[in-house]
């Protein structure tokens, strides 16, 4: 049995294909886990009824709802209300792994010179995703992911952090739905020295639907990044490079997104005729 105990929050916005998956991995991490708390931002579809569900056979799940659109608002909802003395929080199509809150736990009873951690995640629903996992799991094999390797991001899809550091940040994290919050997050934890690690235990699996955004949304989603630099004075032409060449090589890889059945885990011509529903942005412009 674990000291802490461990709130995960989800911010979710029409997430009924994916947030059953979300909810089951994480009930299986059975009594590591105290708290789930997810967050409803305005959806129009039945997420909040399947969530209801869980409710009745489950008290730890917990239904909040959020009226201002826009995930910022939805995480710092769930922040604010979770308990736990570590707030966890992934995305609706995120699938943890079996440990992950083990992992989560371990780190934090270890290393208290640590305020965060986030862990390896490896897509799902990708025509790339057997290559993502190849090479970061290579990466692992030569050493350039250790036992806890620090690092500056806490991405929302899979990170944990103290509530101390929240409550530290709380009043300076922004609230602009046209930057990115997971970002804007690291970067205020960055600024009072609450340390990141990151470890490979802590394993997780999100969807790469994103991929199927045209190269023109996805550019807007990258041009998100640089206004959450541009708004804590850290971009650099470095970081303006990284961000413009991400969305370059999304849009070499898009028309194999548009071409991947993830049904079957194939790529087909057929159904590129076919309306994908790729991932909402998480911002606004």
């Amino acid at each position: 049995m674990a000291n802490a105990t461990l709130s995960v929050v989800v911010p979710a916005f029409n997430e009924s294909e994916y947030i059953e998956t979300c909810i089951e991995a994480l009930i299986a991490q059975g009594e590591y886990v105290d708290e789930i708390i997810v967050v409803d931002n305005n959806s129009s579809d039945n997420t909040s009824e399947l969530i209801k569900k869980y409710q009745s056979s489950c008290p730890k799940v917990r239904l909040l709802k959020e009226s201002r659109p826009g995930v910022v608002h939805a995480r710092n909802k769930g922040f604010d209300a979770a308990s736990g003395e570590i707030i966890g929080r992934i995305d609706a199509d995120t699938i943890v792994g079996e440990n992950w809150a083990v992992a989560v736990h371990e780190f934090f009873e270890r290393r208290d010179d640590f305020s965060g951690v986030t862990g390896l995640t490896y897509l799902y629903e990708s025509p790339i995703a057997g290559l993502q996992r190849r090479w970061t799991n290579w990466r692992l094999g030569r050493g350039a992911q250790g036992a806890v390797r620090p690092v500056v991001a806490v991405p929302g899809s899979n990170m944990a952090m103290r509530r101390s550091a929240w409550l530290a940040v709380r009043d300076a994290v922004s609230d602009r739905t046209d930057i990115h919050e997971d970002i804007d997050l690291s970067l205020c934890m960055a600024h009072v020295r609450c340390a990141v690690g990151q470890i490979s235990s802590m394993a997780a699996k999100v969807s790469g639907r994103r991929g199927v955004s045209s190269p023109r949304v996805y550019a807007r989603y990258n041009r998100a990044s640089k206004k959450t630099l541009e708004h804590h004075g850290v971009s650099n032409w470095k970081l303006t490079f990284l961000i413009a060449a991400d969305s370059i090589l999304h849009a070499i890889l898009w028309p194999l997104y548009r071409m991947y059945d993830k049904n079957s885990g194939q790529l087909s011509s057929r159904v590129l005729g076919r309306r994908q529903r790729a991932r909402d942005l998480p911002v606004f412009s």
